[in-house]
């Protein structure tokens, strides 16, 4: 293996060994890790060890820096007065105004901390109009920056850390609330941001083009609403309307080819400085200019960094090797963002730029043409290249997009093939144009160059739409799409001989830990997850080859439980479909979600108490039950007829294997547990139940537990919530019962593994708590 490759790997694998850690190193381990790299200095092991302690005590630093600077403890929960400044782009969509707010000061009933943090606001109802750099002071309730705590979800704890978000809050009505002024230096470049894409927007129509233009523009995506989001998951386009590489990439193309036609215009210029120098230094402006209009996010200032390398390499006049080049931007791209290189716009941007620089090599080396070639041949050759690295790509990336995202669009090489070279050829070539004319005052060229994009857009995207239609576009297939990419990768590194025999080894081993880690159950046993979905319920049963779903948690105008927490962990899980969806009652915080789910997967069968979703549902009712795989399933509420409270119509579903059991009890109360004892008796009992209505002070009966004797409770319910569940008296209850008590809150979701009569346990912290996750507890060692 090349040395630089070696390096920057070990590099980043020491800064990616970072988000393992429940806890960060304290000084004196940090000084151990320096000795050992002392002593190991002249030997073998120092080539090795130097990169990769480096790569760890890097993040571990930025990382501890990143947790001093916590908001106390004080400052949640309750009513605080906020003095700052209004950062990022706005963003008002489905009656709410989201905004970033950097504050000056905080002020107590008491006393005032004047402390310069990062806080993610909300503004509902009757809210002003914002802009970026506008002082203001605010009443606000703040939280930490918690999320859901579940297996297979995108950890939105972890993205606010990194991007040094301290607190989540929202605004409250207040004759506290003004605006203060406008900063004559805070956020000079968001300003410049939403000017722009205020203006773009000015006087046009609100169209799905408007939105795509404004996301190329100045990587503002709130002009894209879900629906359309949809059809650029189901096609594998969301990459072109998010600001990364390819468009850093055309943007300094742009550039260089622009300035080193005009400097070839001046033979006197052209003996000074060489028209190549100029055009790169052209290229790397342009693209830092458009990465500023991006925000300098993430993505786009890896791709940057990557520009700069082979930028450097090409002033320097020096021919780099693509593996030098690669590992040179990797070493890059660890050392500016050393928190996020586990993060998937990482893996998938370093892993398309390694694909893409392998084939190109190896196209061009394999590719020779001797003697005089044709324009038939040349565009023959370059159309073989372009499809090439479309379906190395996909095939390259499927496994990755996998993992993340748990889908993956089949259709995505064709309609690629198509959109791409349209985005780059036409589309963001005159985006820019269209801003560099913006800039200059030249309305009238910019109006004319936004009236073709939209107009290419909008011939575009009613194809795009009808791909998104079919009904294979996308797969949740985990195993045939990780195993095909896997096989396909290794064939063609095998036929190309390049590190064949390490790249098997390191993709089998991938392969079989994936696989390991999503067993499902065997015949005769099945799994209950009960997901963190705050002040709700969702529980996820599955057996060897069915899977239910028990409520779908909150959801309420255009968010959902069901699409943001639900569907992605059933698809974490290899989950394509649900066998059957049963709605326990209709309070939001059970039914809301199911909207979402619907949406995303195919149903089977859906068992409701309270309104209907389709002719098709039906109606639970005790005595309902059905066989899975050697599993039981039985309703033992609502009795047929019953006219108690919403609550108590609960469905209560009972699984058996025959020797143990778990209960699902939805929020029934003491009226309902009564029936149910005088019903069932010690037919009740069950190894594990849900514990009825969040831990309410009305459900959860002394009569109750006498008869079911559970061994182990699980309450879900959310953090702080405003009910105060679980109550103290029935926390004492199942306390003097010696029951195992499980918190959705403080633990995150629970497995539990019934197998052979044999129930085990486990939570989501006990494996997946982090440094991170929690600001109430120390993380320094």
């Amino acid at each position: 293996m090349p040395t630089m490759v070696r390096i920057s790997v070990l590099f980043w694998l020491g800064a990616s060994s970072i988000h393992m850690l429940p806890v960060l190193l304290g000084w004196h381990s940090v000084i151990c890790l320096m000795v050992v790299g002392a002593l190991a200095f002249r030997t073998r092991a120092f080539s090795w060890l130097c990169p990769l302690i480096g790569g760890f005590l890097l993040a571990n630093t930025v990382a501890s820096v990143m947790l001093m600077r916590a908001l106390p403890l004080s400052v949640y929960e309750k009513p605080v007065i906020i003095t700052g400044w209004v950062t990022g782009l706005p963003d008002e969509s489905d009656a709410v105004l989201r905004f970033d707010f950097l504050t000056q000061g905080i002020r107590f009933s008491t006393s005032e901390l004047a402390v310069a943090r990062r806080l993610r606001l909300s503004w509902y109802g009757d809210m002003p109009r914002v802009r970026p750099g506008e002082r203001w002071r605010l009443e606000v309730r703040l939280r930490s920056p918690r999320s859901y705590r579940n297996w297979g979800i995108v950890d939105r704890e972890k993205r606010s850390f990194i991007r040094g978000i301290k607190a989540r809050g929202y605004v409250r009505a207040s004759p506290d609330n003004a605006r203060l002024g406008l900063s004559g230096s805070v956020a000079l470049l968001d300003r410049l941001r939403w000017g722009l894409a205020q203006s773009l927007v000015a006087d046009r129509p609100k169209d799905s083009a408007m939105g795509l233009i404004r996301a190329l523009a100045v990587g503002d995506r709130s002009g894209i609403d879900s629906q359309e989001w949809r059809v650029l998951r189901r096609t594998g386009l969301s990459h072109l309307v998010a600001i990364s590489g390819l468009h850093v990439g055309l943007a300094a193309t742009l550039g260089y080819w622009l300035f080193n036609f005009l400097w070839r215009l001046s033979p006197a210029l052209l003996l000074r400085v060489p028209a190549q120098t100029v055009g790169l230094f052209a290229a790397m402006t342009m693209a830092a200019g458009y990465a500023a209009l991006a925000g300098f996010s993430i993505p786009t200032t890896r791709a940057l960094v990557m520009l700069l390398a082979a930028s450097l390499m090409l002033l320097t006049r020096r021919r780099w090797s693509a593996s030098t080049l690669f590992s040179v931007a990797l070493i890059s791209g660890t050392a500016l963002t050393p928190l996020s290189v586990w993060s998937a716009s990482f893996w998938l941007s370093y892993a398309a730029v390694g694909i893409i620089l392998l084939f190109y090599s190896l196209a061009t080396d394999k590719a020779e043409f001797k003697g005089h070639v044709s324009w038939i041949q040349r565009t023959v050759r370059s159309l073989w290249i372009l499809c090439g690295i479309q379906f190395f790509l996909f095939v390259g990336l499927s496994g990755l997009l996998m993992v993340f995202f748990g889908q993956v669009s089949l259709v995505a090489p064709i309609v690629n093939l198509i959109a791409v070279p349209i985005f780059s050829i036409i589309v963001v070539p005159l985006v820019l144009v269209a801003l560099l004319s913006k800039l200059f005052g030249l309305s009238a060229l910019t109006t004319l160059l936004l009236d073709s994009v939209s107009g290419i857009l909008d011939c575009l995207w009613p194809w795009i739409a009808l791909a998104a239609e079919w009904p294979f576009a996308a797969t949740s297939a985990f195993a045939p799409v990780v195993y095909f990419t896997f096989v396909v990768v290794i064939v063609a590194l095998a036929c190309f001989r390049m590190y064949w025999r390490r790249v098997c080894v390191f993709g089998l081993v991938c392969v079989l830990g994936v696989g390991l880690t999503t067993l499902l159950p065997r015949r005769d046993g099945f799994f209950v997850t009960v997901l963190d979905v705050g002040q709700g319920l969702a529980v996820v049963v599955e057996t060897a080859h069915h899977t239910l779903l028990f409520d779908a948690g909150y959801g309420y105008g255009g968010f959902s439980m069901g699409s943001t927490v639900v569907v992605p962990y059933l698809r974490s899980r290899r989950h394509s479909t649900v066998d059957v969806m049963v709605v326990s009652h209709d309070d939001r915080d059970h039914r809301g979600g199911a909207a979402g789910v619907l949406d995303a997967m195919a149903v089977g069968q859906i068992y409701r108490s309270g309104r209907s979703f389709d002719d098709q549902d039906r109606a639970c009712f005790a005595g309902q039950s059905w066989i899975w795989d050697g599993i039981k399933f039985r309703f033992l509420s609502p009795l047929p007829g019953y006219s108690g409270s919403r609550n108590d119509r609960s469905c209560v579903l009972q699984i058996n294997d025959g020797v143990s059991s778990v209960l699902l009890t939805g929020d029934i109360e003491r009226r309902a547990e009564r029936l149910l004892v005088d019903r069932y008796g010690g037919a009740l009992r069950s190894n594990v139940m849900i514990v009825p209505h969040h831990g309410s002070n009305t459900s959860s009966s002394q009569l109750l537990l006498d008869v079911v004797q559970p061994d182990i409770a699980i309450v879900s319910r959310g953090a702080r919530n405003r009910f105060g569940h679980p109550q103290a008296d029935v926390v004492r209850r199942y306390d003097e019962k010696r029951v195992i008590w499980l918190d959705t809150a403080e633990q995150g979701a629970v497995l539990v593994k019934v197998e052979q009569g044999r129930v085990d346990w486990r939570t989501w912290a006990d494996t997946q708590m982090r440094f991170w996750h929690s600001p109430q507890h120390s993380f320094m060692r």
